[in-house]
């Protein structure tokens, strides 16, 4: 403390009752249970795009491997892929895949399976058009909310 009274660097001591803190602390509570649940949302569905990231990268994968075979491969090991995501947050597999089509899939899992809008992305090529959606917890298509454009 300086001469006057004051604590360090010239600046008074202030005192706060505790109706005055627990008052401040109960804004504080209500600001951030108003917050959170958007906060959170936002975060699963910026994680969505390792999801896209990675089937776009078996996409091709798999327009290289038809390039050497004569048909698109069945399996995430013929294409060098892995068979989650970089982050994890998602379990990739290959549903089918023929001559001229195939259907990959990402599924939510781990911390990531809280994202009940978009559980299931999925891109399919089909006679040389690619499709793109994606399902919620119930099975919904949601095709805007899990590939925006």
């Amino acid at each position: 403390m300086n001469r006057r009274g004051f604590p360090l660097f010239g600046l008074p001591l202030i005192g706060f009752s505790l109706i005055e803190l627990l008052t401040v602390l109960a804004i504080v509570s209500v600001l951030a249970a108003l917050t959170l649940p958007g906060f959170r949302d936002q975060v699963l569905k910026g994680r969505r795009a390792e999801a896209r990231e990675a089937l776009q990268s078996i996409q091709i994968a798999q327009e290289r491997f038809r390039a050497r075979s004569p048909r698109y491969a069945d399996r995430l090991e013929d294409l060098a892929q892995p068979a989650t995501t970089k982050g994890g947050l998602y379990r990739l597999r290959i549903v089918r895949a023929d001559a001229t089509r195939y259907q990959v899939e990402a599924v939510a899992q781990g911390n990531q399976s809280a994202d009940r809008r978009c559980q299931v992305l999925t891109l399919r090529l089909d006679l040389g058009s690619t499709t793109t959606t994606g399902f919620d917890d119930r099975g919904a298509e949601q095709a805007d909310a899990c590939w925006p454009q």
